[in-house]
């Protein structure tokens, strides 16, 4: 999960987007984000559909499974 912990972190970065903004916007509590972006916690499969549609971003790109062109990746 840690390429998840990283692209999470690189789009809030990326978009300027505080922790307790994506919270809110996404309906989740503000700790629950937290977790997320240390590592500590992994979002139900209904978060990360909404983090996901949030940024614009696939969830496969979420989870590490493709690039950021959309290119599936090789294991």
């Amino acid at each position: 999960m840690d390429i998840f912990v990283a692209r999470l972190n690189k789009l809030l970065d990326e978009n300027k987007i505080t922790k307790y903004k994506l919270a809110k916007d996404i309906n989740v509590s503000k700790q629950a984000v937290l977790l997320w972006c240390d590592g500590t916690n992994e979002p139900k499969i209904s978060y990360l559909k909404r983090i996901a549609i949030y940024f614009d971003v696939s969830t496969d790109y979420l989870l590490g499974l493709e690039t950021e062109t959309g290119e599936k990746v090789q294991n």
